[in-house]
Order: C-alpha cells, then sequence, then structure tokens
C-alpha cells in the first residue's frame, strides 16, 4: 500500500471514532529487540529450545508435536515434566527488556482505546509508556466479571487475555491452562463476543490459529452475517481464494501487506492507516 492509497472508509471511520479493538498476536513481538542483542522467539522456537531442558523421550516427543503445530500439547509435556524449571525458562525469555518497537509505535498512534493481546510479554506497556497518552491503560490479565466495566466507560484498557509474564504461574502457555482460561469460562467467551459485536476488530500479527478465538470469530460471523466485518493485516500476496473464505466464513477482510524487509510494510500500513483516522477525527469534530 502506497501513502496515496486509502483504507475501507469504514475502517478509518471507526478508527477516528475509537471503536476499534487492536488485537495483537505473537508476530508483533518478533519486532523487538532485547538488550541482550538476541530476538524473541516466536512459539516453536521457545518450545524447541525449552525441550533441551527435559529427557531425550521428552525432546522427541515435543519435537513430534511442533512438527504438527501442536504447541499446546508440546508445551504441556514441558511444563508437567520441567517442573520447577518451567516458571523461570519462561521468566527468562518473555521478561526480557527490549527497545519499543517501531511496530509498537504505530499500534499506539492508532490511538484507540480497547487493546486485546495473547502476548504475555511486557512490550506493549513499555510502548505505551513511551507515547505522550495522557494517561495508562488500565491492565487486565485475568478474564472476570471486574472486565466488563470497559463497556460502562471511557478509561482505556490492556487486556491481556493469556495474563501476563508477571505472573507466570497463571499464564496460559499449555493446553490445560488454555481449557481453563478460554473454553470453560464464559466471561471470556462472553467479553470477546461482545467486543466482537460492539466494536470492529483489527488483528495484527496474529496468525487465526487461536481455536478459541478463531471459533469466536466464526460464531459471530454465522449469526450476525449483515454486520460490518473485521479486518487482519497479513503478510504475502494476495491469495484470492484463501482471503475470499475468510470474507464468508468469519467475515474477516484480509489487508495484505509485503513480507520484504523483515516486514518494514506493516509499521507503513498502520501509521498510514493512523493518519488516516486522525483526518477523519478532525473532520467529525469540525462537522459537530
Amino acid at each position: 500500500m502506497t501513502k496515496s492509497q486509502t483504507f475501507n472508509a469504514d475502517l478509518v471511520a471507526d478508527i477516528a471514532r475509537r471503536r476499534v479493538v487492536v488485537f495483537i498476536g505473537a508476530g508483533a513481538s518478533k519486532w523487538a529487540k532485547p538488550y541482550s542483542g538476541s530476538s524473541f522467539k516466536d512459539w516453536a522456537s521457545f518450545l524447541q529450545d525449552a525441550a533441551k531442558n527435559a529427557p531425550l523421550k521428552i525432546q522427541k516427543l515435543v519435537k513430534e508435536r511442533l512438527k504438527s503445530k501442536d504447541y499446546l500439547i508440546a508445551s504441556e509435556l514441558l511444563k508437567s515434566n520441567l517442573a520447577d524449571q518451567w516458571s523461570s525458562i519462561l521468566t527468562a525469555e518473555f521478561q526480557q527488556a527490549a527497545d519499543v518497537s517501531r511496530l509498537h509505535r504505530a499500534i499506539i498512534s492508532l490511538g484507540q482505546r480497547i487493546v486485546v493481546t495473547t502476548n504475555f510479554d511486557k512490550l506493549i506497556e513499555n510502548a505505551w509508556n513511551e507515547s505522550n497518552a495522557s494517561r495508562y491503560p488500565r491492565v487486565i490479565s485475568k478474564i472476570d466479571q471486574q472486565a466488563f466495566k470497559l463497556f460502562r466507560d471511557e478509561e482505556s484498557y490492556l487486556i491481556k487475555i493469556h495474563g501476563s509474564i508477571d505472573e507466570p504461574e497463571n499464564i496460559v502457555f499449555d493446553k490445560t491452562s488454555f481449557q481453563r482460561a478460554a473454553f470453560s469460562n464464559q466471561f471470556y467467551q462472553d467479553l470477546i463476543s461482545t467486543l466482537l459485536l460492539t466494536h470492529t476488530f483489527l488483528f495484527i500479527g496474529f496468525s487465526m490459529d487461536d481455536p478459541a478465538v478463531s471459533l469466536l470469530v466464526e460464531s459471530h460471523a454465522y449469526r450476525f452475517s449483515d454486520t460490518r466485518p473485521h479486518y487482519a493485516f497479513m503478510a504475502g500476496k494476495n491469495q484470492l481464494e484463501i482471503d475470499n473464505l475468510s470474507k464468508s466464513i468469519r467475515r474477516l477482510f484480509i489487508l495484505r501487506y509485503p513480507d520484504a524487509n523483515h516486514h518494514s510494510a506493516l509499521a507503513d500500513q498502520i501509521e498510514l492507516l493512523a493518519m488516516q483516522g486522525a483526518q477523519r477525527r478532525k473532520e467529525l469534530a469540525i462537522s459537530i
């Protein structure tokens, strides 16, 4: 997308009115550069490295699970076999200090009231702290009845639906915790469903592989097939058949960007969307 192109008018208007839920997935964390000089691992790479601490039999089982992308079971195997080491391994990776990335700055520049993330690192908090926002968001890392206050006030919220690394024992990173936090938690399902109905979602760095979120998006699309769509940034060339299926099954419009130069075009697009939203916000203010 070039600087002269524009986004869907409804999406820009929702950005202007702060009616967009920015949903951040693990892909966004790869932009951050830890002070150690390394980089944040994706789920597969983290589990592969963590498995080196386990017995050979468990290493083999984890490797098999990773081949089939069954990350929750792989993580469950490691958690149950590494016992007391597990929290330390998680903390060592996801509590690393890092520079605020350009992508996280771009996300904050969208100026939205509600940010949701599956990430339990502290990168988005650091970006928010660095910004010139008038106040910091309220952080919700446990989905219960208290989370629904966001529908009755105008505060900013950061909702960490998989928990926070501040409490490694409570994060959602394996089959058991996922079932408890998502599938067995009616508050979780009600919160996401209500947000889908009342806001426009913009997925960033999220592959839609999360079974709980994907199921809720598809259920919403089936029940409310005439409502306005949601949006997701995805890398790579247009895949017409796949993108059309996403529209019909999920009411999810794919915003494609080239993956060259370490996905730099993603930050370009988000910055452009933020600018168009800010311009539309000014126009709306003048028309009142």
